[in-house]
C-alpha cells in the first residue's frame, strides 16, 4: 500500500509542475493598439464608447492589459478610464488609448 501511495504522489507532483511551467511563460508584448470607431461625431453633452483592440506582433488579440485613455483637449472632450467619450464643446480633439507604450488614436 505504501508503494501505491508514493506513485500517486509522484504523478500529482509532476502534473502540478507541468501546470506551473505553462503559467510561467511571459505574456506577448503589445505591438498594436487600434480603436473603433476611428472617426465619429459626438454632440455636446453626448457620449460614445470607444472600443480598443490590442494585438501582438503576429496580429493575435491580447486581453487582460491595462489601457490608459487621454483627450488631446479636455475643453472639447473628456474620456473615461473605460473609453467613454463625452462631448464638452464643438471641436476636433484626438482620443488616445495607450498600453505598454503603444498607442492608437480616434
Amino acid at each position: 500500500m505504501t508503494k501505491r501511495l508514493m506513485t500517486t504522489r509522484l504523478v500529482l507532483t509532476a502534473g502540478l509542475l507541468a501546470a506551473c511551467s505553462e503559467l510561467a511563460s511571459p505574456p506577448s508584448p503589445v505591438a498594436m493598439v487600434s480603436l473603433s470607431p476611428v472617426q465619429t461625431t459626438v454632440l455636446v453633452g453626448g457620449t460614445i464608447r470607444l472600443r480598443v483592440m490590442l494585438q501582438d506582433l503576429n496580429g493575435n488579440p491580447l486581453t487582460g492589459r491595462t489601457v490608459s485613455w487621454a483627450s488631446s483637449d479636455a475643453a472639447l472632450a473628456n474620456v473615461s478610464s473605460s473609453g467613454t467619450v463625452t462631448g464638452v464643446a464643438v471641436g476636433s480633439p484626438t482620443i488616445t488609448a495607450t498600453c505598454e507604450s503603444k498607442s492608437g488614436t480616434a
